[in-house]
């Protein structure tokens, strides 16, 4: 967020070391897990509501919700397990997702400074 446009999170699941193994168990091999960006708006505002939008792209896969509420709105390529959890990511990390929307400055994205 250091250039105020966009944040990227890694929203992977597990504790992996660099090489992408699971550093608490030497048996497992490596394990290839998919990359998720998580998109977040800046605040926005339409008919007396204050919300932001999160976005969750994986591969192809994509999922659309809105903070406060920590409901996905659409989403395409994700098993409704895996809604589930997203929708879980959004209630907990609401309040950190809301303070990073408010730092976005959308007048700077817009002439890139």
């Amino acid at each position: 967020m250091a250039d105020g446009k966009v944040i990227l999170k890694d929203a992977g699941d597990g504790k992996r070391s660099s090489d992408g193994s699971d550093s608490s168990s030497p048996d497992i091999v490596r394990m290839d897990v998919e990359e998720m960006k998580v998109l977040v708006s800046g605040v926005l505002r339409h008919e007396g509501k204050t919300f932001v939008r999160v976005s969750f792209l994986r591969g192809k896969d994509w999922a659309e919700g809105i903070v406060p509420d920590g409901v996905i709105e659409k989403a395409e390529g994700f098993s409704q397990e895996e809604i589930g959890k997203l929708q879980e990511y959004l209630a907990g990390e609401k309040e950190m997702i809301i303070r990073q929307a408010k730092g976005i400055n959308p007048i700077r994205n817009l002439f890139q400074i």
